[in-house]
């Protein structure tokens, strides 16, 4: 049921329903959303594991289909981490940024997971500044 539907349906019932809809809508948006970084380390995950399987079969520098895919992924988290990268495609250098992708990951999950402070809406402040001045003001403050 949508917003509108709401002010149709004038019974607390239905005005409940419709509220308990909106809240299911925000929760799948959040999931979605938490699920996006639960992806993005599966696949620094996968791509980590080509880089090891790289290292243990002895190759200097990483094919490039697999280096492309480093940087992109990189890139993606954090364009800094993909400059600090440079342009070596030596395994070591393509694990370690691998590395500071996922622990950049890991950190954005942490914080967008603790809840933000609300947004303070200051009561009557437009009326309590004038009286603040008029009081300051006072001839009894001058003597």
């Amino acid at each position: 049921m949508l917003q509108s539907a709401a002010t149709r349906l004038s019974g607390p019932l239905a005005r409940t329903a419709v509220e308990l809809e909106n809240l299911r809508r925000l929760a799948a948006f959040r999931r979605e959303r938490e699920m996006r970084w639960h992806r993005r380390l599966r696949e620094s995950d996968l791509i980590l594991d080509l880089v090891e399987e790289c290292r243990v079969r002895g190759y200097p520098l990483l094919p490039g289909q697999l280096w492309a895919s480093v940087v992109r992924f990189v890139g993606e988290v954090d364009p800094a981490l993909r400059d600090d990268m440079g342009s070596s495609r030596r395994p070591d250098q393509a694990s370690e940024a691998i590395f500071a992708a996922q622990a950049e990951i890991c950190r954005r999950r942490v914080d967008e997971r603790r809840p933000g402070a609300a947004r303070i809406i200051p009561l009557f402040a437009a009326a309590a500044v004038p009286a603040a001045r008029s009081v300051a003001g006072s001839p009894a403050d001058a003597g």
